[in-house]
């Protein structure tokens, strides 16, 4: 076999082997055949709901045949939606979870350039702080001292101490990246919250209700009766 035959020989299985990066999925679930019958027995059972009267026992038979064949095309129809989610679902978990990997890199990296500007600016703020508070002072003892003297001169050495205004915003041919005042907060005491900023955790109500509870403060607790159904 020559290199050019080699050449070719590889370049025909490649064709025929299937790109393992690439999917086929089926997306189109109202033209398939069964969901169309599917469709056609729920048409039926919407128009039978609508119709039907219920005036004695006997009636309470078409209804009941009804409310399950509900159940079991609520069965079928979910099993078809597993045929088209599943597979989709099983790659778009791979796929997500390569870009998930790669933003949370990104959102650390974001999160210490920020830090370090954070902390830069609160530096230049501190020394800011400091600077202000020196030429405070100085300014103060010179007083003092000219007071004590009795000559209303200065001569204690009154040069502001300068100190670096923080940068406020820096523009790039990338971006800008500037600061800015937000508010935000923090829970101290839940007790002093008030109550329309409370939420009423209704999760867990419904739970202990079913575990037996019968008495909470400021709920009413009662029986309902349903309807089951339980399809052959």
């Amino acid at each position: 076999m020559t290199y050019e035959d080699y050449l070719e020989a590889l370049e025909e299985d490649m064709e025929a082997t299937p790109d393992s990066s690439v999917a086929v999925i089926n997306i189109a679930p109202a033209d398939d055949l069964v969901v169309c019958n599917l469709r056609e027995e729920i048409v039926k059972l919407s128009n039978y709901a609508t119709f039907r009267v219920i005036k004695c026992d006997e009636d309470l038979t078409p209804a009941t045949d009804d409310l399950a064949l509900i159940a079991r095309l609520k069965k079928a129809l979910k099993e078809k939606q597993d045929e088209y989610v599943k597979p989709i679902k099983a790659h778009l978990d791979k796929v997500q979870f390569v870009f998930k990997d790669l933003l949370a890199c990104l959102d650390d990296i974001d999160k210490t350039n920020r830090e370090k500007i954070a902390a830069y600016r609160a530096e230049q703020l501190r020394k800011q702080r400091e600077a202000d508070e020196i030429n405070r002072q100085k300014e103060e003892l010179a007083r003092k001292e000219a007071a004590f003297n009795g000559t209303g001169e200065f001569t204690v050495d009154t040069t502001p101490v300068e100190a670096p205004a923080p940068v406020k915003k820096v523009s790039t041919n990338m971006g800008t990246v500037s600061t800015a005042r937000v508010w935000k907060y923090e829970i101290v005491d839940p007790s002093q919250i008030p109550e329309e900023y409370k939420v009423i955790d209704y999760a867990k109500i419904t739970k202990v209700v079913k575990a037996g509870c019968r008495n909470i403060p400021g709920v009413r607790i009662y029986e309902e009766e349903t309807i089951r159904v339980m399809a052959r």
